[in-house]
């Protein structure tokens, strides 16, 4: 991943979607802040979250999550609805 901040220690942000959709918060994000990189994660083989318990979203988006982190990720947006409402207060509760 070529780097386009000034600083080469930075870390990309991460924006996590459970389909396509977040492409265009992503976008947003581009847009507002175009020196910093960004990675996208679609899960597109689990998508849609919405009709799955709450427990299986929260491991999806768990999963995800990690992957990012895991690639160099500083900091992942929530970019899926269903994550940000079924997930994201878990996570921020129970992350070690």
């Amino acid at each position: 991943m070529a780097s386009r901040t000034a600083d080469p220690s930075a870390r990309p942000i991460a924006v996590f979607d459970s389909g396509v959709g977040g492409l265009t918060v992503h976008r947003a994000l581009v847009d507002k802040v175009p020196t910093a990189d960004f990675v996208f994660l679609g899960d597109q083989k689990n998508m849609p979250y919405g009709g799955r318990p709450g427990e299986e979203i929260v491991e999806l988006t768990r999963h995800g999550v990690i992957k990012l982190f895991d690639e160099g990720c500083d900091l992942v947006i929530l970019a899926c609805n269903t994550a940000a409402a079924i997930a994201l207060r878990r996570l921020q509760q129970t992350w070690l």
